[in-house]
């Protein structure tokens, strides 16, 4: 039975393609592991200020969290709510040590996922890419978002996310700040936009 299982998922990750089987073998196999590590502080960080310096008190989303690094990287006591989802059932189920009254670890497609309530600021951090387009997926889960909320989007500096930084410049919503981060593996550009 077990074979079975692995030709299973074997071809939905390779042959079909589908993002929660890849993922889950990818958060199994521990390739996600190195985002907790110190390289990534900064991106979290500047990611974590602009929300809470912005929002304050504020009822998050994040869209794409995988384990919950960035959540962990929150002060808990500068916001209301915090809704950490993920495709990954596998990467959910790693952060749920995580949760408490205010935190919720959930299993979500972004593309189709309606949350239970409204938020003041929704982050998308490195997730875009798997929406289709930014304005498909920011004006889907803009219908979640406050009337002053702001969305904070966070995009891979590797040349071949030029049409997802082009995207989130070109956005119908309007761009409140911009800043790229240097990290020692990567660079990112992280785009706060208001509703």
């Amino acid at each position: 039975m077990a074979f079975f299982t692995k030709i299973k998922n074997l071809f939905n990750r390779k042959v079909l393609r589908r993002d929660r089987d890849r993922l889950n073998y990818q958060y199994e196999t521990g390739r996600w592991g190195t985002l907790g590590d110190l390289e990534e502080l900064s991106r979290f960080s500047v990611i974590a200020g602009y929300a809470q310096f912005l929002k304050p008190q504020g009822r998050i989303l994040e869209i794409g969290a995988g384990e919950g690094y960035l959540q962990q990287r929150f002060d808990a006591s500068r916001y209301s709510l915090y809704y950490s989802t993920d495709v990954s059932d596998v990467a959910v189920a790693k952060g749920k040590g995580h949760e408490n009254e205010k935190t919720r670890y959930l299993v979500a497609d972004m593309n189709t996922y309606v949350p239970d309530t409204d938020f003041d600021c929704i982050i998308i951090n490195e997730a875009i890419y798997y929406g289709g387009s930014v304005d498909k997926v920011l004006g889907r889960l803009a219908r979640y978002l406050r009337q002053d909320g702001i969305f904070i989007v966070s995009v891979n500096g590797d040349a071949r996310n030029e049409p997802w930084r082009r995207m989130v410049n070109e956005s119908t919503f309007p761009r409140i700040d911009q800043t790229v981060v240097q990290c020692t593996r990567n660079t990112f550009t992280i785009t706060v936009l208001g509703k």
